[in-house]
């Protein structure tokens, strides 16, 4: 799901990151299919929903 504002490459790569931080479940937020295809190189933006992608861009905000 696009993101107005974000480069949809940057944006994964940011998400990527984001969900193999430290203590971060990606179970919080995708299905056990999503994440299978995830892990064979799907891409968040297209897996995520616009409130998740905003969650995980949130979290990083707020750790600064």
């Amino acid at each position: 799901m696009p993101v107005g504002g974000y480069d949809p490459e940057d944006l994964d790569d940011k998400l990527s990151d984001l969900m193999d931080a430290d203590g971060r479940d990606p179970s919080n937020w995708l299905t056990d299919a999503e994440r299978r295809e995830w892990e064979q190189g799907g891409s968040l933006v297209d897996l995520l929903d616009e409130d998740d992608i905003r969650d995980l861009l949130s979290e990083d905000d707020s750790s600064r």
